[in-house]
C-alpha cells in the first residue's frame, strides 16, 4: 500500500497581520510628520515678529531701543520745571518731541517728513518770539502734527497701541488755542506725558 503524504496549507492570518501592522505604522507615521509641518514656528521673547497683512508689516514687540525717543521719555519722566513766560521748558519738549517721533518714524519705516518739517518750524516760532501771547495756538498746532504722526505710526505699525494714540489724541484736543498757555500749563504737560508713554512702548 502506497503511503500519501498530504501537505499543510501554510496559514495566511500571520502575513495579514503583519500587512496590517506595517499599514497603521505607515499612518502614524504619515500623521505625525503632517501635523510637524503645520504647526507655526515658536518665537521667544528676544526674537522679532514680523507678521506680513494685506502688504503692511506690523511690528509685534518688538523694542527698538532708540537713543533719541529715550531721550524724550526721561525728560519727560525727570520733569521738574516749571513753565514759564520764556517757554524754555515747552520749546525744549516739543524739540525733543520732534525729534523723537522723527526717530521713531525711521525705525518703524514710515514717512513723516512734512509732519515733522512743520512741527519743526512752529517750535522755532515759540522758541524765537517766547513772550508773544499766540504761543498756545501755536503750541496746539504742533501738538496736532505730531499726535497726528504718532497715531499715524500707530496704525500702521503698532495696532495694540491704539488706546495709547487716542490718549495722545485727546491730550491734544485739551489744548485750547485762544487760552493762555500758562493758565492752561497742565494740559499742556499732560500732552507730553501723554506722548511720552506711548512712545515709550513703541520703544
Amino acid at each position: 500500500m502506497s503511503e500519501i503524504k498530504i501537505e499543510k496549507k501554510k496559514a495566511v492570518w500571520p502575513w495579514i497581520l503583519l500587512a496590517l501592522v506595517l499599514l497603521v505604522a505607515a499612518c502614524a507615521a504619515w500623521f505625525f510628520f503632517s501635523r510637524n509641518n503645520n504647526t507655526e514656528p515658536v518665537t521667544t521673547a528676544d526674537e522679532t515678529v514680523l507678521i506680513t497683512t494685506a502688504d503692511e508689516t506690523v511690528l509685534i514687540d518688538i523694542h527698538e531701543n532708540n537713543k533719541t525717543v529715550a531721550a524724550y521719555v526721561r525728560f519727560i519722566d525727570a520733569d521738574t520745571l516749571t513753565m514759564g513766560l520764556d517757554h524754555v521748558f515747552t520749546s525744549e519738549a516739543f524739540t525733543k518731541l520732534t525729534n523723537a517721533v522723527d526717530a521713531m518714524a525711521t525705525e518703524s519705516g514710515y514717512d513723516v517728513e512734512a509732519d515733522i518739517a512743520k512741527a519743526k518750524q512752529l517750535t522755532d516760532e515759540i522758541t524765537k518770539a517766547p513772550f508773544v501771547t499766540t504761543h498756545a495756538n501755536k503750541i496746539r498746532s504742533a501738538a496736532d502734527v505730531l499726535s497726528t504722526s504718532l497715531q499715524n505710526i500707530q496704525q500702521a505699525k503698532y495696532p495694540g497701541l491704539s488706546t495709547e494714540a487716542a490718549d495722545v489724541k485727546s491730550a491734544t484736543s485739551a489744548i485750547k488755542p485762544e487760552t493762555l498757555t500758562l493758565e492752561q500749563r497742565d494740559a499742556v504737560k499732560s500732552f507730553f506725558r501723554k506722548a511720552a508713554d506711548l512712545l515709550n512702548k513703541m520703544n
